[in-house]
């Protein structure tokens, strides 16, 4: 028997851990470091990441960050709340301090770190300064020296009133041709408000990227190489049951490869007896992480709603839904449009939608039964 240290889980679930082998998503991280190397202008630098909870945006907006770093970029990473604004200052400066000069230094005084405060010394020159004036100066010593600034926003909420004053400001330096990217991510709902939002159509001009499920295939391939990289293998019929789980869902890829592993870690092969105790592992996760939270933000209609499209199998008509909730086409496209825009449901051709999350379906039989 091999000793158990001597296999060292490598399958990452925890929240934006970037994994071994990122499955799925190689197009969308070339397109942007592409957009990245051509030069102001290029479209890729203003993109938006949309998808359901656990669809890897997180992930992705962390990789992407790491590889711009090692581009020479300078990469601050914030969520869309209160105070994000200040910090974006902070993390370049913190960044980008050996490229900056010293009255730029001098610009942060103290940080507390206990509900992210900043006190800013201001110049006796420029007493009306203000953030855009700051960023700018920033930006303009690190553009001099031909290095851009990648500035990564998750959990967006455009309900953050500093949100509208960074994509204002943003929307200026790509006029001004300035070395700059933004990418934004956030659940369709979120990334929906945005877009309806007049004072900042320029988003609208954004790509967008919807996170959807990865193919199968890839999951496998992910899987596989994952548990190789770190000395182990799995036999053919546990790989193909563990990818078939996920449903190329990208958080659903790393609780399974960790649930599966830590069954008997000494061994050298993970069996099928593992890959089925880590899936049913992984659906009790999925479901504690994931689906409660998303049944807690659902109203009333919603779940009438959902629970209508029980009956059917791959996809449910908007037609039969409405019949089975009693109420009109047009009150239910209501609600369906409310549910693609939480990323609950998607649309598969005309007049029909089926479910986007893994387990929801099952999720919400066990409630009606409750």
């Amino acid at each position: 028997m091999m000793d158990k240290a001597q296999f060292k889980n490598p399958f990452t679930p925890s929240f934006g851990s970037i994994p071994l082998m990122m499955a799925g998503r190689d197009k969308i991280i070339n397109d942007i470091l592409e957009g990245l190397d051509n030069g102001p202008g290029d479209p890729n630098r203003v993109t938006l990441f949309v998808g359901a909870r656990g669809s890897g945006k997180t992930v992705l907006l962390a990789k992407i960050a790491e590889e711009a770093s090692s581009r020479g970029w300078i990469s601050v990473n914030i969520n869309a709340e209160g105070g994000m604004l200040d910090e974006i200052l902070v993390q370049t400066i913190n960044n980008a301090k050996e490229f900056l000069e010293p009255e730029s230094l001098a610009y942060i005084t103290s940080i507390t770190a206990a509900g992210f405060s900043v006190s800013r010394q201001i110049k006796q020159n420029n007493p009306k300064t203000t953030w855009r004036s700051e960023i700018t100066n920033l930006l303009n010593e690190l553009n001099n020296k031909g290095i851009g600034l990648l500035i990564t926003v998750d959990e967006m909420n455009i309900e953050t009133d500093e949100v509208r004053t960074l994509i204002v400001t943003f929307q200026h330096f790509v006029r001004e041709r300035r070395e700059v990217a933004l990418i934004m991510a956030g659940i369709p709902q979120k990334i929906s408000q945005l877009l309806r939002d007049d004072k900042i159509s320029f988003m609208r001009r954004a790509f967008q990227h919807r996170l959807n499920p990865v193919e199968l295939n890839e999951v496998s391939l992910s899987i596989r190489k994952t548990i190789e990289s770190a000395g182990r293998k799995i036999d053919s019929a546990a790989l193909s049951y563990a990818a078939n789980n996920t449903e190329g869902f990208p958080y659903m890829i790393q609780l399974v490869g960790y649930q599966m592993w830590r069954q008997n870690p000494e061994k050298k092969t993970i069996t099928f007896a593992d890959a089925e105790e880590g899936v049913k592992s992984a659906q009790a996760d999925l479901e504690r992480m994931i689906l409660d939270q998303t049944y807690r933000d659902l109203s009333e209609k919603d779940i009438a709603f959902l629970n209508a499209m029980l009956e059917d199998n791959e996809y449910s008509r908007i037609s039969d839904i409405a019949t089975r909730m009693n109420v009109s086409a047009k009150y239910a496209g209501e609600y369906r449009r409310r549910l693609i825009e939480q990323g609950i449901i998607g649309e598969r051709g005309y007049g029909k939608v089926a479910f986007e999350i893994p387990m929801i379906r099952e999720y919400l039989q066990n409630k009606c039964t409750q």
